[in-house]
């Protein structure tokens, strides 16, 4: 899409960001030897989506031609190469480009395209999305604007733990820790403040049942006792957390949710 910003096609290559596997099955194709690709039946013509039979409304597949007489050229060793190029523009710029234009005009409107031509697709998503690749969250900041309710305050060990924890994290999991309480793995362009609702820590106290097994012990990983898992309600940037009884046992359950994307409700 930031080759479509920049007025520029977008190629194989650019496929692979888009829809790997479907690249995977394309490059698959170069590989085959002139015996595999006959086998496949394939021709230059392309089946796409559905559209609507006005008639009946029933949805019907549309195959469309690759070039012109593409239904009647079967493909070859000697021009799957062509094939494999045509099949990667037709998913990469010619679907879709009617609300890909749309878009565009409306972008162009706010944007001149002599600025944003100034830069490669590179630097423009560093300036759209930021570097994924080094910057985590700032956690002071978060920890400043958070809320807390169900019993817990600021001063609590679990509370401390808590931001120590996510502290020692590495910037991936910082990322899916902020992805995991707000479903947004970034932080707000304005700032922790803006987010609305005000992110919160919520305690959830751990019942007896959470404790025991019911066959008269206990389970869990961390002291061999706790199995509960933090959760989260991210319309209401909420983190539920249980009341955990050591950072350790916080900090496992904590990362394995994370890290799993378990837990997310509406409640």
């Amino acid at each position: 899409f930031l080759n479509k910003l920049l007025g520029k096609q977008n190629t194989l290559d650019d496929l692979k960001n888009l829809d790997p596997e479907y690249y995977k099955h394309l490059s698959a194709l170069r590989k085959m030897n002139e015996e595999e690709i006959q086998d496949l039946g394939l021709s230059f013509e392309l089946t796409i989506g559905s559209n609507v039979d006005a008639g009946r409304g029933k949805k019907t597949p549309k195959t469309v031609e690759l070039v012109p007489g593409g239904s009647s050229i079967p493909v070859t060793k000697q021009n799957v190469i062509r094939y494999v190029h045509l099949v990667a523009h037709r998913r990469m710029n010619v679907e879709g480009s009617r609300e890909t234009h749309a878009f565009l005009r409306g972008f162009r409107d706010l944007i001149p395209a002599a600025w944003v031509r100034l830069f490669s697709a590179y630097e423009l998503q560093k300036m759209i999305s930021g570097d994924d690749t080094i910057k985590g969250i700032d956690v002071n900041k978060l920890r400043s604007v958070m809320q807390y309710a169900g019993g817990y305050h600021p001063s609590q060990p679990i509370i401390r733990w808590l931001w120590e924890v996510v502290d020692e994290m590495t910037p991936g999991q910082q990322r899916m820790f902020l992805k995991f309480m707000t479903s947004c793995s970034r932080q707000p362009l304005l700032g922790f403040h803006a987010l609305v609702p005000t992110p919160c820590v919520q305690q959830i106290r751990l019942r007896d049942e959470d404790w025991n097994d019911g066959r008269g012990g206990h389970q869990g990983s961390v002291d061999g006792r706790d199995v509960r898992l933090p959760t989260s309600s991210t319309c209401m940037n909420l983190l539920k957390l249980p009341n955990y009884k050591t950072k350790q046992m916080l900090r496992e359950k904590l990362v394995y949710a994370i890290e799993s994307a378990a837990g997310f409700e509406l409640s």
